[in-house]
């Protein structure tokens, strides 16, 4: 077996083993044919699984993968909150670096999805939009939105409720400060670049600095 191919993103521990930034329950961890299932592991299918959030740690002395649940982060739920930014697109897909969860700071490094064809809330429909209401996002977009599902060990959230979507977001024409001008659009106050977004209810750069300090309380 090639370990370094393996490990190309972990980090090598003095005592033989590896470990690597927090996963989910369900993740998947190895095969049975390159190691044996630990503590806080399932077999599933002939692959090893987490049952738990940690950090999974690879024994090569004893060949066993494990999950250490010391100081794991705050796993989001159904329903709970989040802020992040947009780390990533991909089709009509967004993927959203976790920030805050429920107004408390995450330093987890979860991600989570969301579709970027937004419906409901008037986006869309009140322009004519027949493309099934798809709102405009780009890397960096400060984003918010509720978790949905976890299904395949994969945090879902829906940014089309009235007071998810953008938050805060820069020009991207000139990198200056944005306001709101009305309910799906802003404005950048140094060049003057119009944008139409979807926006949450309260976006700015003020929620985002409450957010920002309520998390660190």
């Amino acid at each position: 077996m090639d370990c370094t191919n393996l490990m190309s993103n972990e980090k090598r521990l003095d005592n033989g083993q590896y470990t690597k930034t927090p996963i989910i329950p369900g993740e998947h961890l190895s095969s049975i044919e390159e190691f044996e299932s630990g503590k806080n592991t399932y077999i599933d299918n002939g692959m090893i699984r987490s049952t738990a959030v940690g950090k999974k740690v690879y024994d090569f002395r004893t060949r066993i993968v494990r999950i250490d649940r010391k100081n794991s982060p705050m796993l989001p739920k159904i329903g709970d909150v989040l802020v992040g930014y947009v780390e990533m697109l991909f089709g009509s897909m967004l993927s959203i670096r976790i920030l805050f969860i429920n107004e408390k700071k995450s330093s987890s490094g979860f991600s989570a999805i969301t579709s970027a064809r937004v419906s409901g809330g008037g986006w869309g429909r009140d322009r004519g939009d027949r493309r099934g209401g798809k709102a405009i996002f780009r890397v960096g977009d400060i984003i918010k939105g509720r978790v949905v599902s976890m299904l395949n060990s994969t945090i879902h959230i829906v940014i089309d409720e009235k007071e998810f979507g953008l938050l805060y977001t820069i020009c991207y024409n000139c990198g200056g400060d944005t306001v709101r001008v009305n309910n799906n659009s802003i404005k950048c106050i140094e060049c003057g670049l119009y944008e139409e977004r979807k926006l949450t209810h309260d976006y700015g750069k003020d929620a985002l600095l409450l957010i920002h300090k309520a998390g660190n309380r």
